[in-house]
């Protein structure tokens, strides 16, 4: 599992949204005025529309248990490797995520070896038939891409007690690979054993 921010987002278009709204102009994003302004209408009054003025990018490395789950949400933009055309590229790159089960992970390994194997024993393989025998392991990369109000509904399902390990991981991440100065605008989106 790998999470990292790969663009360098701003606030400040949320900032200039904002002050068109009430009127206002922009405070400037990094001003402890426009800051306070975005946490109070983007937050407090839950005018969460003007957080879509922030976009952030990161390259992720998921398996498919969790790529399934992220791609639940519909409020993000996806581009996901193609097994379909590399399968087959590089077969001693194929990687899976491990559980937290000795004996689930003994039998992926193994599985992953055996497929290994016969990549490399039958390169006339099709690679569409090759990545059905890929198990919800497999670690796939993708390119994702948030407006800073989707990000906080993902936080917020994908950092939930009740999610699978795997993806509340990951949402943790993604959180830790946000700018500093952004940061304040998804706390209060990660779940917290005492709100329960």
């Amino acid at each position: 599992m790998k999470v990292q921010l790969i663009n360098n987002p701003t606030l400040e278009f949320v900032d200039s949204a904002v002050g068109a709204c009430w009127g206002k102009g922009g405070y400037g994003a990094d001003t402890d005025k426009g800051k306070e302004r975005i946490e109070r209408v983007c937050n407090k009054f839950r005018h969460a529309s003007m957080l879509r003025f922030a976009s952030y990018i990161f390259q992720v490395e998921l398996s498919t248990s969790a790529l399934l789950e992220w791609t639940r949400h519909q409020h993000a933009d996806y581009a996901v490797k193609s097994t379909r055309y590399c399968t087959k590229q590089n077969p001693d790159d194929i990687t899976v995520e491990l559980s937290k089960n000795d004996l689930v992970n003994t039998m992926l390994t193994r599985h992953i070896e055996e497929i290994i194997e016969l990549i490399k024993a039958n390169p006339s393989l099709a690679n569409d038939d090759l990545k059905l025998l890929l198990p919800q392991g497999f670690i796939y990369e993708m390119q994702v891409q948030f407006n800073a109000q989707s990000l906080q509904n993902f936080l917020a399902l994908r950092t939930a007690k009740s999610a699978h390990y795997h993806i509340r991981d990951l949402a943790y991440e993604v959180f830790k690979q946000l700018p500093e100065s952004h940061k304040y605008l998804f706390e209060d989106s990660l779940y917290s054993e005492e709100l329960v």
